[in-house]
């Protein structure tokens, strides 16, 4: 039963993903060819998996549960940054305030 409930999952996680990053428009955003080809992969990826689990050759083991949750967590990611796959693989810019050049780590 547990095993039915991933695999579902999962098939609708690889959807998610698959449909999200081919949606992606730039919009002015930079074009990097590295970038595309990893979200051309990922698709691939994704999209080999929904086919395995519709052909029933790919079940998802109980014990597998962690891989759900990150393929969940990624694909949210994914989500979140607009399909935008460089969004989600760079760090967001922290904010400077400029104290620990102007002090020299002094006052700390």
């Amino acid at each position: 039963m547990v095993s039915l409930i991933l695999t579902q999952l999962v098939f609708w996680l690889c959807a998610v993903l698959f449909v999200r990053l081919f949606t992606y428009r730039r919009d002015g955003a930079r074009f990097r060819r590295g970038m595309s080809v990893a979200a051309v992969v990922v698709m691939g990826c994704a999209g080999s998996a929904m086919i395995e689990i519709l052909q029933g050759r790919l079940h998802i083991p109980a014990p597998a549960w962690p891989l759900v949750v990150l393929l969940a967590v990624f694909a949210w990611s994914v989500w979140r940054a607009s399909g935008n796959l460089a969004g989600v693989l760079r760090p967001e810019p922290q904010p400077w305030d400029g104290v620990d050049r102007r002090r020299q780590g002094i006052g700390r």
